[in-house]
């Protein structure tokens, strides 16, 4: 009924009223409508940009942010490889600094050494295969699927040839190798042999490369001379470098005139540089010797080596591309030592690009020419990875934003249906309840209301006594009559407690006694049977009310998470409630804001194409 008269209505006050409940509808709408953008939006985003609150993230119109986003995902989310490899100080990836233009002539001279020098695979690094919080990269997801098909899926096969104990494949990760770090060991594997074939496949914007100077700066000179300033460094090795950007370190030993510097220097190589990236003028045949006077036999020297020669004479010193195993570089390093510095040289990307500049340019007044650069020496001349890297994300901007935009979507989806069962448990769940809920509690209903038995109010008040009672109560008991029922982890387990409910039951009984009993005596006179009575008249004229009572089971039964979680803790019965409980815990925040969307679809459209029922159903038992 009208709150207005059609007269009222058409009057200015009248017009006027119906124009501030409408102002009034929109505003609301308005209140509910934000909230659900805003975790739209913070669902895609990541780590660098969770806090800011707009509804439209930034990278989807400023480029700058974008390259940002780039380097987030390729650098494993850790600013500490971003300034590793670039030679930065930046403190993270919101701030992280980007250039001002793009050197497209550098670009190109840099894609053409790569091409005209295939680097070794332990100078290059591919960028974003290590699995961040549960939320893998676009390169970490390549290689796991790489890998996957090699093992055609078979994961017990996988952990017996890498020694690895997966209970499952969202397990694998694998971390940036270390390279010119002195300790890190690495050993030949099907999943390096499947890095290696990624990396050649990649486009070299998704790669880093080795940077000894980043590696210097990082193991010798910020921790002895601050990492804030170079006020400390200058004043110690009585230099003028403006800034740890423009740093380089020297490919020799520096001079005895430079004491600190030659100090740093041996320190760093003797100390904490990889042994792969120092080499020696020293010749095989002082390296034999001292290697025979070390071993005194060569069955020694195998066994320390895991090696097969057959006499010292076949040992020669490393070449400058090959990599020095970890069982060699103690000897090695033990051999440089006792060499005079002067003869120890340092190898490595950053050498290499320098060289193929001066052999194309000549001299560095001809080199900043073309580039149009200020260069004073060849040491000043920095692998262009950041021009590179913005140069990338400037050409595929439309699918780098895509790939971000729907990134934590992938990943709820792809764990909910593709990897895990949560989802399939869940629809399991639901149906069984539903189907349990309406087919056993109108009964009791129906025969309360039918045949009103002795104590009928009794049982009602029994029924509307259990609501007063936290659910949690009941779970103790529950879960022993489960437990001893021996049906834990089952289906059975997770229906029976929302099967029958006492306060839906009283709802129906209520319904049901609405209905006319002439109906029923009507149907009785034609010879009808209790069943179809049951079915044609009670359940058809109470269809409102069966929806009312569906919705609130499947309400239920989808979003329960603490019986389940008791009486099913196996995890592959887990419904989704539950996986949304363990996935929380783990993942970032805009990927749980994606998993929240994801879960609450089901429900929404749900309620989106039975809102007309729903309306009908409470509507219906006050006119009664």
């Amino acid at each position: 009924m009208s709150i207005l008269t059609k007269v009222e209505a058409k009057s200015r006050k009248g017009r006027l009223f119906q124009l501030g409940v409408l102002i009034a509808l929109i505003v609301g709408g308005i209140t509910m409508i934000y909230p659900f953008l805003l975790m739209l939006s913070g669902a895609m985003r990541s780590d660098m940009d969770i806090s800011e609150m707009d509804l439209i993230p930034n990278y989807m119109t400023n480029d700058k942010v974008l390259i940002r986003k780039f380097m987030e995902s390729k650098y494993d989310y850790d600013a500490i490889l971003l300034n590793r490899f670039n030679q930065t100080r930046d403190y993270s990836f919101k701030l992280a600094s980007i250039p001002k233009k793009i050197n497209q002539q550098e670009v190109s001279d840099f894609k053409q050494f790569l091409k005209d020098n295939p680097l070794p695979n332990h100078w290059q690094i591919l960028g974003g295969i290590k699995l961040y919080k549960v939320t893998p990269s676009h390169n970490y997801n390549l290689l796991l699927e790489n890998i996957r098909k090699r093992y055609n899926d078979d994961l017990q096969k996988y952990n017996q040839d890498i020694g690895t104990p997966m209970l499952g494949w969202d397990m694998f990760s694998l971390n940036m190798p270390e390279w010119a770090e002195f300790r890190y060991a690495y050993k030949e594997s099907p999943v390096f042999e499947e890095y290696f074939k990624l990396i050649k496949e990649s486009p070299v914007a998704e790669l880093a490369f080795v940077n000894l100077t980043g590696s210097f700066l990082e193991n010798v000179i910020y921790p002895e001379y601050s990492i804030t300033d170079v006020k400390t460094y200058n004043k110690r090795h009585k230099k003028t470098i403006k800034s740890y950007e423009k740093f380089a370190i020297s490919r020799t030993v520096p001079p005895k005139t430079q004491p600190q510097t030659r100090k740093d220097w041996l320190n760093y190589v003797y100390e904490n540089c990889n042994m792969s990236f120092v080499r020696t003028k020293a010749t095989d045949r002082q390296y034999r010797k001292f290697l025979r006077n070390k071993y005194g036999k060569i069955g020694e020297l195998n066994n320390v080596w895991n090696t097969k020669y057959k006499s010292f004479n076949s040992i020669k010193l490393p070449k400058d591309y090959s990599w020095v195993t970890s069982n060699q570089q103690l000897d090695y390093r033990e051999f440089l030592k006792q060499l005079k510095p002067e003869s120890l040289y340092l190898i490595g990307p950053e050498f290499a690009w320098q060289d193929m500049l001066k052999n194309k340019y000549g001299s560095i007044a001809a080199l900043n020419k073309a580039y149009g650069t200020n260069y004073t020496s060849w040491e000043e001349c920095k692998m262009p990875l950041k021009q590179i890297e913005a140069q990338y994300v400037l050409d595929n901007s439309t699918g780098l934003r895509w790939r971000y935009a729907i990134k934590n979507f992938s990943i709820v989806c792809n764990a909910i249906f593709i990897q895990g069962r949560s989802f399939v448990n869940t629809v399991i769940y639901v149906i069984l309840a539903l189907l349990f809920s309406l087919i056993l509690q109108p009964l009791v209903a129906y025969a309360l209301s039918r045949y009103n038995p002795p104590g009928t109010w009794k049982f009602i008040l029994i029924f509307m006594a259990t609501m007063a009672f936290p659910p949690m109560v009941a779970f103790i008991p529950q879960f022993l009559i489960i437990k001893n029922l021996n049906l834990l982890n089952t289906f059975f387990a997770l229906v029976l407690p929302v099967t029958i409910n006492g306060y839906l039951i009283f709802l129906l009984k209520g319904f049901f006694d609405s209905i006319p009993h002439d109906l029923y005596d009507a149907a009785m006179i034609d010879g009808a049977s209790e069943m179809r009575m049951f079915l044609q008249i009670t359940m058809a004229l109470s269809k409102p009310m069966l929806a009312v009572v569906a919705l609130n089971t499947f309400r239920m039964a989808w979003m329960s998470f603490m019986y389940p979680l008791i009486v099913c803790p196996d995890e592959k019965m887990h419904v989704l409630a539950v996986w949304l409980h363990q996935f929380q815990k783990q993942a970032p925040t805009s990927a749980v804001f994606a998993s929240i969307m994801v879960a609450s679809i089901p429900t929404l459209l749900i309620f989106i194409f039975t809102q007309r029922t729903i309306m009908r159903g409470i509507a219906v038992p006050s006119e009664k």
